[in-house]
């Protein structure tokens, strides 16, 4: 399933849930192309969806369509954003993540049923946000916040119904962990697989600086910034969002690197929301944007 061993090291396909590629080797089959082709389709769709999602996120959210448009001009053109046009994860898994926002806002319980199943088989932060989408949705019913928590109202008869809902995203992701045990002998072969990348368990603050080679450093230097503003945020968000910041910056630094830092950070929403607000109300916020697009033209130049 892999390892590494000093400069030897041994990487396996069991590392990456299935979702993204069963996409595209759908359409490899069905529409005839190969694999760079149906990859761009899917980035275009995705990616597309992704900044449309956003943006009716912001609305809902901020209640105002002139900040929400700039703020996913700001989402879309931000250093590192390219990802979301990458042949990567990235677009799919924030689709279908902040749509089950949207549907949860809506209380269409159902749609988000169904969304949260492709979503757990994506990444497996999939089944950690969970947690954050569960609280979003006590949230709307006024049943926890950061101050209350209603125990009579939590265990009424409407609300376990509507949380059992949440349960579809679990048993999919419980019966892909069956399926790897009978392919690998591993129910989390996901993970063992993980060190084929030089990754390891640890406490999460220690995979920090932790290599001294440049992109390293800079992806240390870089998720240290998003987590003063992380913690500066915490009065702005309700909790839900605030796990999800946390757990969407803690969980991959658990893994003892920062390889891959500038990616997850891409789809923590909640800071692209801040940093897209505090500019709209700077003098200068239409410049802000190009400078925002130059950066990403700068640091998509190295990628």
């Amino acid at each position: 399933l892999g390892y590494n061993n000093g400069s030897e090291y041994k990487q396996s396909e069991w590392a990456f849930l299935p979702l993204y590629h069963g996409l595209n080797r759908i359409s490899m089959k069905w529409l005839n192309i190969d694999f760079k082709l149906s990859g761009f389709l899917w980035s275009i769709l995705l990616s597309t969806l992704s900044f449309i999602g956003f943006y009716l996120f912001c609305e809902l959210y901020l209640n105002d369509s002139k900040k929400a448009f700039y703020c996913s001009l700001a989402f879309l053109l931000f250093p590192f954003h390219y990802y979301f046009s990458m042949m990567y994860t990235e677009a799919l898994f924030f689709t279908l993540l902040i749509f089950s926002f949207i549907s949860i806002y809506y209380r269409k319980h159902l749609i988000l049923s169904l969304l949260i199943v492709p979503l757990v088989l994506v990444r497996p932060n999939g089944i950690i946000a969970l947690i954050p989408l569960y609280l979003y949705y006590l949230e709307r019913d006024s049943i926890v916040s950061k101050k209350h928590l209603n125990m009579s109202e939590l265990f009424s008869r409407r609300v376990v119904v509507q949380s059992l809902l949440f349960l579809s995203g679990p048993i999919a992701f419980l019966l892909y962990c069956i399926y790897q045990k009978h392919m690998t002998g591993y129910y989390f072969a996901f993970s063992i697989a993980q060190a084929g990348w030089y990754k390891e368990f640890m406490f999460p603050f220690l995979s920090l600086f932790r290599r001294s080679y440049f992109a390293s450093q800079f992806n240390s230097v870089y998720t240290v910034a998003v987590i003063i503003i992380s913690i500066s945020a915490w009065r702005r968000f309700p909790l839900s969002l605030n796990i999800f910041i946390w757990t969407s910056i803690l969980l991959p630094l658990c893994s003892g690197s920062t390889i891959s830092m500038p990616r997850y950070i891409a789809t923590i929403f909640p800071i692209s929301i801040l940093i897209g607000y505090w500019f709209y109300t700077a003098r200068f916020k239409y410049y802000l944007l190009g400078a925002l697009f130059l950066l990403q033209l700068f640091v998509f130049y190295y990628w």
